[in-house]
């Protein structure tokens, strides 16, 4: 198992992963597999390129995870960890713990202060492995938008200093 970093010309590679994660877990995501379909090229790219930083787990030669670790624009200081997904075919295999890790490790190269998520309440898998990594709860809660408000979540945050 291995950890790369997209560059923007990789774009495709982070579609695909990101389409099927969409299909495969939809109740962990803010988005939709319908609404990111429609995504042209140019949307893709961006993502690669503003400043986030979007990794993605390899097995062998097929990509099975991925997770994007990005400023909070409404906090200062504050890095967030998006989009985690690993592939069923990858989870219990460290994927996960990778992933989290190479957000932390940005992160903290970075200068930020804490790291932030949020995760879906009945996501045990994904508590756990917050969990494990040092993510504690912050009392923060809320649901995903429409169509699938029903679906509640909790933020846990990361303190790196």
């Amino acid at each position: 198992m291995r950890i790369e970093l997209l560059v923007e010309d990789q774009w495709q590679r982070y579609q695909a992963v990101r389409l099927r994660a969409l299909r495969d877990t939809p109740n962990a995501f803010a988005s939709t597999y319908a609404d990111e379909e429609a995504f042209l090229e140019k949307n893709w790219r961006r993502r690669l390129t503003s400043g986030a930083q979007t990794f993605i787990a390899v097995l062998g030669d097929k990509d099975v995870g991925s997770v994007t670790g990005a400023a909070r624009r409404d906090r200062d200081g504050v890095a967030g960890l998006f989009g985690m997904w690993v592939a069923p075919e990858a989870r219990g295999r460290g994927a996960g713990s990778l992933l989290v890790q190479r957000v932390i490790d940005w992160a903290s190269a970075a200068g930020f202060e804490q790291v932030f998520l949020d995760v879906a309440d009945s996501n045990h898998a994904a508590i756990k492995l917050y969990e494990k990594a040092g993510f504690r709860p912050t009392g923060t809660v809320g649901a995903l938008p429409s169509p699938r408000e029903n679906v509640t979540e909790h933020e846990r945050s990361l303190s790196l200093r």
